[in-house]
């Protein structure tokens, strides 16, 4: 890859990252909520009142703010019966098309959601519960975590056409393939990145 294409990469690795970061902080703030939530009603017969609306919306944003990540990681489900019987070549060319497809998939999801949020702005929705939320504020959240994560999948899908039309086929399965066992096993007998 050449160096602005690494850099490229480095600076989608760090968005993606902040924002598991903050995507696992707001489930373990909604967890401290709910189990807040659970000891005063028992103890107390008080109800903070909109946490599971709350919880609702924080898997919505985490989920969403995580995919990119996921894409990254190469930690995406995928169905490779096959996959491992054929070449480098056609391997490379079948990876590169899988992203395409997924990057294509997020852009669609963030293209209808921006346009549920345009509805929601001009509705001047807001939820029909006690805390009458503003929905404009959760599907803000909620959107850019799909912007975030077809921005990176167009990014990879530019990058590994470029590593197909230079032939670099093996760059191709390490940058968008799906996981080999001897990667599994990389992966779980190294430390992470942010503790080493």
């Amino acid at each position: 890859m050449t160096p602005f294409q690494l850099r490229l990469l480095a600076v989608s690795r760090t968005l993606v990252r902040i924002a598991v970061w903050a995507s696992g902080l707001m489930m373990f703030a909604v967890a401290m909520l709910i189990g807040a939530e659970v000891l005063l009603r028992k103890f107390a017969g008080i109800s903070t009142g909109g946490a599971d609306e709350l919880s609702g919306y924080a898997l919505a944003i985490s989920s969403s703010w995580a995919f990119g990540f996921a894409l990254l990681q190469r930690a995406h489900v995928r169905v490779e019966a096959f996959h491992t019987w054929l070449g480098t070549r056609t391997r490379a060319y079948l990876n590169c098309l899988s992203v395409l497809c997924l990057a294509t998939y997020g852009t669609a999801l963030a293209y209808f959601c921006a346009n549920v949020l345009i509805d929601t702005i001009e509705l001047r929705a807001t939820s029909n519960t006690t805390l009458g939320v503003p929905l404009w504020i959760p599907q803000t959240l909620w959107l850019a975590g799909l912007v975030l994560f077809a921005a990176v999948g167009t990014l990879l899908f530019v990058l590994s056409l470029a590593m197909l039309v230079r032939r670099e086929f093996e760059t191709v399965q390490i940058l968008v393939g799906s996981r080999t066992v001897s990667d599994e096993i990389k992966l779980s007998a190294t430390p992470p990145v942010e503790a080493r």
